[in-house]
C-alpha cells in the first residue's frame, strides 16, 4: 500500500511539472515588449508633450525605430529644420530596450519628452563645444517634468553621455541608462 501511494505522489508530481509551460523564445519576448506601446500610444506622448512645451506651432513626426537606426548608446534622435518648423523624432522601439517591461513605456516617453525640449532649444545657436552641457540641461529638465507629472513614486534615471566632435549638430539624443 506504501508503494503504491509513493507511485501515486511521483506521478502526481510529473503530471504537474509537464503541465508547467515551456520556456518563451527570445521572438515571443520581443513580441511582448513590442505590444507594450503602440505608434499611436507614442504619437499622443508627442502631442501631449508639445503642448506642454508649447511647440505646438511645430509639426513633429515620430517614428519607432530598431537599435540598428539610431547611432549607438543612445534611445532617441531628433532632426529639425527651423524654418519650415517640422521635425522627425526617431525612438528606441520596446524590442531593443534591455529593461524590465513594466518601465519600458516611461522610459519611451521620456526619451520623447527629452528629444522635444531640444526642440524648445532649437532657437539657440548650435555649439558642438557645449553639446555635452545642453545634454546634462535637457536631461534634468525631463527628469523634473516627468518627476512632476508622475509623483513622488518617479525613478530617476542615471544616463551617461557619450559624445564626440562627430556628432552632427542636427541631431540630439540621450545615452542609454547604465
Amino acid at each position: 500500500m506504501q508503494s503504491l501511494r509513493s507511485v501515486s505522489l511521483i506521478g502526481f508530481a510529473l503530471s504537474l511539472w509537464a503541465a508547467q509551460p515551456a520556456p518563451k523564445p527570445p521572438a515571443a519576448k520581443a513580441a511582448r515588449k513590442e505590444c507594450l506601446i503602440s505608434q499611436v500610444q507614442v504619437e499622443r506622448w508627442t502631442k501631449a508633450w508639445q503642448k506642454r512645451l508649447a511647440l505646438e506651432d511645430w509639426d513633429v513626426s515620430v517614428q519607432m525605430v530598431r537599435a540598428s537606426e539610431l547611432r549607438p548608446e543612445t534611445l532617441g534622435s531628433l532632426r529639425w529644420n527651423s524654418t519650415a518648423h517640422t521635425a522627425i523624432m526617431r525612438v528606441l522601439s520596446p524590442t531593443d530596450y534591455d529593461l524590465p517591461a513594466t518601465e519600458i513605456p516611461l522610459d519611451v516617453e521620456y526619451t520623447v519628452v527629452h528629444e522635444l525640449i531640444h526642440l524648445q532649444l532649437a532657437v539657440l545657436p548650435r555649439d558642438a563645444a557645449n553639446k555635452a552641457i545642453e545634454e546634462r540641461v535637457v536631461s534634468r529638465i525631463a527628469e523634473a517634468l516627468l518627476s512632476l507629472q508622475t509623483g513622488p513614486g518617479y525613478r530617476q534615471r542615471r544616463d551617461v553621455v557619450h559624445l564626440n566632435s562627430k556628432d552632427k549638430p542636427s541631431e540630439a539624443s540621450r545615452s542609454v541608462r547604465k
